[in-house]
């Protein structure tokens, strides 16, 4: 862990997220200690380390919740996404606390706020989390098999914790998605989509691997191959897709189309 001076925390959203109706993006992190095998972030060439050591490395904006209440009454109303390069809820946000001070800036100014994580601990701000207004968190089970899941993300946290954490936000009234981004390979489609369903999420997003450094997952040769070992087709992909529909009374988005802030 590297500990950085930032000069900026809320920086002008661009690409997918800017086309999605964000204005903002704020990453109390630069790095993530999840190190997926396919993020898009490990891509992008202003990381200090090469790709190849993505989720080895952190760095930590050590004055972001002070940065974050100078620049929080700029805010209010605007669409911030939450987090676009980093995990808003690794493992070490639990005692540096980064994502919960900005949150407690933020909250009196009422932006509209996605926050988009794989780790559970963002359960600890429900507090915080209920006082905003116009909120939606989305949390990422890419998959119903933790086998799969250790193969793509092996420092990320277990599915079934992810599943606790999402019904504890709606259970606290806290608007949810879930985010199947990048789609991973599925072992059982019906009762993965009817589970999903039993959440009543307010949106849900799947997405096919591609061909490029956009949004989501890159489909550098070694993850291809991680696919065809399990056998995960663009067939397969479609198939599910029609499954998860049919248990839902919400469309099903596609990749960023399913990235808008809440209204």
């Amino acid at each position: 862990m590297q500990e950085i001076w930032a000069k900026s925390l809320f920086n002008r959203a661009t690409g997918f997220i800017a086309r999605g109706g964000f204005e903002f993006t704020v990453n109390p992190y630069v790095g993530c200690t999840f190190g997926c095998s396919y993020c898009y972030a490990a891509y992008l060439p202003q990381n200090p380390y090469p790709r190849d050591e993505w989720g080895r490395w952190l760095q930590v904006k050590i004055n972001a919740v002070e940065l974050a209440q100078k620049l929080a009454p700029r805010l209010a109303g605007r669409a911030i996404y939450c987090s676009s390069v980093t995990d808003p809820y690794i493992p070490l946000e639990r005692r540096l606390l980064l994502t919960r001070g900005i949150l407690e800036a933020l909250v009196a100014y009422q932006p509209r706020l996605v926050l988009q994580t794989r780790g559970p601990l963002i359960v600890r701000d429900v507090e915080v989390l209920e006082h905003f207004e116009r909120l939606r968190v989305h949390i990422s089970i890419p998959t119903d098999c933790d086998e799969v899941r250790a193969a793509f993300e092996p420092k990320a946290p277990p599915l079934e914790r992810r599943w606790q954490a999402l019904e504890t936000l709606a259970e606290a009234g806290i608007p949810i998605g879930v985010t199947l981004t990048p789609t991973l390979p599925i072992r059982d489609a019906a009762a993965l989509a009817k589970r999903i369903a039993a959440l009543a999420p307010q949106r849900v997003v799947t997405q096919e691997f591609h061909v490029g450094r956009g949004f989501g997952a890159n489909t550098a040769p070694e993850v291809r191959e991680q696919l065809g070992l399990w056998g995960w087709t663009p067939a397969c992909y479609q198939a599910f897709r029609e499954t998860l529909q049919a248990a839902l009374t919400i469309p099903v988005h596609e990749a960023e189309q399913g990235f808008e802030p809440p209204s």
